[in-house]
C-alpha cells in the first residue's frame, strides 16, 4: 500500500522555540526522499512530526491512504511508521546508572547481548525473513556481543535492523550515516535500494550525506539562510589565544605506545601496537567500524582499564594506576560521539558546557579569566551560533550539540587534542569553519589525533596517518 503525505503550512516548535515553518510540501507515494539543511533547520523535528512524536503548532500533516483502510491514523502511524534517530542510541543503549568508561570494561559482562535485545523486539532467529534482515544490516556477527561493547557505527546498524524487523511501510531515518565507514555506508545504501524495489517500504532520510542510495528520488532542503558562500576568516584574537602555551607541561612526545595489546576474552581489538606522536605532530586515524579506533582513544584518554598492563606514555610519563585521571586529562582536549551520549543535565546551557571544558573536575573550578570568556564569545561568533549561548544544551539539535562539544574540547587550549569523529552531524558550512579553525589556531607545538570516516573532513595540516584494521 502506497501512501502520499501532504504537509501544509506546518509550524513546528521544539522546547518553546520555533524550528520550522510555515512549511508545505508533498511526499509522493512510492518515492524515497532525503531532507537536508543546516544545523538547526528542523530536519529531525520534521521527521518527528511525521511520526507523530512532535506535534505541530499550526498547519497539518495528512496521510492519503487506501480508502478501505479504516484504522485510526494514530494506530496506523504507530504500526507502520518507524523512526530511527541518533537519540535512539541514548534510550536503547544507555541509562543513568552507566558511566562513560564502562563500555571499555571487559568485566562488565552482565549486560544483555544484541540478540537478546532483538528478541525483545520479536526477533525470531529461525525466521528466514528476519535472518535476511540481520545479514543485510551486517550485524550477524554482533548478535552475541554485549550491547555496551558496540561502536557508534555498530549501534547504528542495530537500530536500523530493529526497525526493519517491525515491517514498517514508512521508515524515517535521522542521520543514518553517522558513525558508518565507507563500506557500511554503501551497504546501507544497497539495503535501502534493495528494500525499495518492490515498494514495500518508503524511506525518508534526513541529515548530512555524501553518496545516496540510487532509489532516493527527491531532496527537500530546509536551509534557513542565504549567502552561505561568503568568505570565512578566523579572528586574530583566537590565533593569539592558542599561541599561548606557557600553561603546558614540558614534554617531547605527546604519546608513546609500545607493543600494546587490547583484548576481551578471545577477541583482540588492538594487537602489538607501536605508535609515537611527537610534540606538534598532527595525525589522522583511519579505519573501518570495529577496527579499534575508539578503543585506542579510550586508551590514550585514561578511560580504558587495560592501559595499565601496557606501555602507554603520555607527555613522556608512563601511565600507572597511581596517576590521577584528572591530571592526565588536564592537558588533553577530548570529543567523541560516545562522550556526547552522556551529557544529560537538562539545565546546562551551551555556553556553560563550553566553559566546563576549562575545568579539570566539577570540584576544581577556578575563576574563568576575562580572556577565556572573550575566547568563548569569539568561538560562538565565528560559528555564528551566538543565539545558542544561553539555550539549554538539551534543547539543541544533534548537530548543534556536536559543535558545542567540539568547542568544549578546544577551549582550554590543550597540548593534545583527541577528536573522535568531531564533525558528525555538522552541516558542510560548519565543517568548513571547523577545519579552517583547526588549520589556523593549532601551532607547531599542538599535537592532534583526529578520527573520521570521511577523508574530506581531515584538516590540511595533518601530515601523518595511521590505518587500523580488525587485525591490527
Amino acid at each position: 500500500m502506497s501512501v502520499t503525505i501532504h504537509i501544509k503550512d506546518a509550524v513546528i516548535f521544539r522546547f518553546q522555540q520555533k524550528v520550522l515553518g510555515p512549511f508545505s510540501t508533498r511526499l509522493e507515494a512510492g518515492l524515497n526522499y532525503i531532507i537536508t539543511g543546516q544545523n538547526g533547520s528542523g530536519k529531525t523535528s520534521l521527521l518527528k512530526a511525521l511520526k507523530g512524536i512532535l506535534p505541530l503548532r499550526t498547519g497539518s500533516i495528512s496521510f492519503q491512504r487506501d480508502v478501505s483502510d479504516q484504522t485510526s491514523i494514530f494506530d496506523w502511524k504507530r504500526k507502520f511508521v518507524a523512526f530511527v534517530s541518533f537519540d535512539d542510541s541514548n534510550r536503547d543503549f544507555l541509562n543513568t546508572e552507566r558511566y562513560y568508561q564502562q563500555r571499555f570494561h571487559a568485566f562488565d559482562s552482565d549486560d544483555f547481548t544484541v540478540e537478546e535485545y532483538l528478541v525483545k523486539e520479536n526477533y525470531n532467529p529461525i525466521d528466514p525473513g528476519h535472518q535476511a534482515i540481520i545479514e543485510k544490516c551486517g550485524i550477524g556477527s554482533l548478535l552475541k556481543v554485549n550491547r555496551i561493547k558496540l561502536s557508534s557505527g555498530q549501534t547504528r546498524k542495530y537500530l536500523i535492523a530493529k526497525a526493519l524487523l517491525k515491517q514498517p511501510k514508512i521508515l524515517l531515518l535521522d542521520n543514518p550515516y553517522v558513525g558508518l565507514d565507507a563500506l557500511h555506508r554503501k551497504s546501507l545504501n544497497d539495503l535501502i535500494d534493495d528494500l525499495s524495489q518492490d515498494g514495500r517500504i518508503q524511506f525518508i532520510l534526513a541529515g548530512q550525506h555524501t553518496d545516496l542510495p540510487k532509489s532516493i528520488a527527491k531532496q527537500i532542503c530546509l536551509d534557513r539562510h542565504e549567502g552561505l558562500d561568503r568568505g570565512i576568516q578566523v579572528p586574530q584574537s583566537l590565533t593569539d589565544y592558542y599561541a599561548q602555551i606557557n600553561h603546558w607541561p614540558a614534554f617531547r612526545d605527546a604519546l608513546n605506545v609500545q607493543n600494546s595489546t587490547i583484548a576481551y576474552h578471545d577477541k583482540t581489538i588492538l594487537k602489538s601496537l607501536n605508535w609515537q606522536v611527537k610534540r606538534g605532530e598532527k595525525w589522522a586515524v583511519i579505519g573501518d567500524n570495529g577496527s579499534g579506533k575508539s578503543t585506542l582513544i579510550g586508551l590514550i584518554a585514561a578511560d580504558h582499564p587495560q592501559v595499565y598492563k601496557n606501555t602507554v606514555k603520555l607527555f613522556d610519563k608512563q601511565r600507572t594506576p597511581r596517576d590521577s585521571i584528572w591530571d592526565i586529562k588536564k592537558h588533553v582536549g577530548f570529543s567523541s560521539s560516545e562522550l556526547h551520549a552522556y551529557f544529560h543535565d537538562p539545565e546546562m546551557t551551551c555556553k556553560s558546557i563550553v566553559r566546563e571544558g576549562l575545568f579539570i573536575t566539577i570540584y576544581n573550578r577556578k575563576t574563568v579569566t576575562h580572556q577565556q570568556e572573550q575566547t568563548i564569545e569569539s568561538l560562538f561568533q565565528y560559528f555564528e551560533i551566538e543565539h545558542l549561548s544561553h539555550r539549554k544544551f538539551q534543547h539543541c539539535s544533534t548537530g548543534e550539540q556536536r559543535l558545542i562539544l567540539f568547542l568544549r574540547a578546544l577551549i582550554k587550549n590543550p597540548s593534545l587534542l583527541l577528536l573522535d569523529e568531531p564533525f558528525q552531524c555538522l552541516d558542510p558550512l560548519q565543517v568548513a569553519r571547523a577545519k579552517l579553525l583547526l588549520e589556523t589556531i593549532l601551532t607547531n607545538h599542538h599535537s592532534l589525533i583526529f578520527i573520521s570516516h570521511f577523508i574530506h573532513e581531515i584538516p590540511e595540516t595533518i601530515e601523518h596517518r595511521m590505518y587500523l584494521s580488525e587485525e591490527s
